[in-house]
């Protein structure tokens, strides 16, 4: 007769942070072994890894980038779907972006950024997306270098 064993209070499974926390975890791996590790989860779960992929370069950590980096994705973007990124971006990332342009396109580009009428938050965050993706397909052909705040982990 087999004997059934019961667990105890501290083992039963548990959340420990959800996708938030893998993506940041991911953050903390090199390039090419995230991928590697991406394509498993994606053989198991294509959803889990779109939702994790979503969360792993956010916007706002582009702020961490170094200037030629950000350089290398204003050459690379419209500048409307920048326009429309930076209107619903924190004050660090659109002075990150602006400070690195030249001073007479950061003229132009505030005044008109100013002049925009007001964006659904939708629309925002769908151009803050399209250029973080940029930003990772940048970073996975070596144009440019992502770099992460290894601190929030320590």
């Amino acid at each position: 007769m087999p004997k059934t064993t019961r667990r105890k209070q501290s083992e039963r499974p548990m959340s420990l942070g959800g996708v938030d926390t893998a993506a940041k975890i991911m953050n903390l791996v090199k390039m090419d072994m995230a991928n590697e590790i991406m394509d498993d989860i994606s053989d198991k779960d294509e959803n889990l890894a779109l939702a994790i992929q979503d969360n792993m370069f956010m916007f706002n950590t582009l702020v961490a980038i170094d200037d030629k980096s950000i350089q290398v994705i204003i050459r690379n973007i419209d500048s409307d779907l920048l326009m429309t990124a930076l209107k619903g971006a924190t004050e660090d990332v659109k002075n990150k972006f602006l400070s690195n342009m030249s001073q007479r396109a950061r003229v132009r580009f505030r005044d008109d950024l100013e002049a925009l009428d007001p964006i659904r938050t939708a629309d925002s965050e769908s151009a803050q997306k399209k250029i973080t993706g940029m930003a990772r397909k940048l970073a996975d052909s070596g144009a440019i270098v992502l770099s992460i705040n290894r601190r929030e982990f320590i």
